[in-house]
């Protein structure tokens, strides 16, 4: 797999979970749900998910096989930088650059989704990355 094709499939991940992290803000604000099951529970899992399937994808396609074991490992880098950059955002000092940015009408609902969502999509771009190097190894199938 090229460089390219690697930036971009850590560029989807980025894009998706950033999607996902404003769709579960934007729900726990409008119906006043609990933000904290959707931050430390669904994201990290909906997260995984979505890499493993495209990890699974991209094994298929350089090996011709699937190891589900082997793509469940790799993809861990994925998992860990969601919990790491969750675990930084609780610092204030960490959303607050972001959460500037939003329009002042609109900072205290959403100032702090929108950073989150910023450093979610830097999560998905880091841990693919990472993860998409384990993917394309072809390990014998025994």
């Amino acid at each position: 797999m090229t460089t390219a094709q690697t930036i971009g499939l850590s560029v989807a991940s980025g894009i998706t979970l950033f999607a996902i992290t404003l769709l579960f803000g934007w729900l726990s604000v409008t119906y006043n749900l609990n933000a904290n099951l959707f931050k430390w529970l669904l994201l990290p899992t909906l997260g995984y998910s979505f890499a493993f399937g495209i990890n699974c994808i991209v094994q298929y396609t350089s090996c011709g096989y699937v190891l589900p074991g082997q793509m469940a490992l790799g993809t861990l880098p994925v998992l860990y930088s969601i919990l790491f950059f969750l675990v930084i955002t609780l610092l204030r000092i960490v959303r607050s650059p972001i959460s500037v940015i939003v329009p002042v009408n609109l900072r205290i609902k959403y100032g702090g989704l929108f950073a989150l969502a910023f450093y979610m999509f830097w999560a998905g771009m880091f841990g693919e990355a990472f993860a998409g190097g384990f993917a394309q190894g072809c390990p014998k199938n025994s």
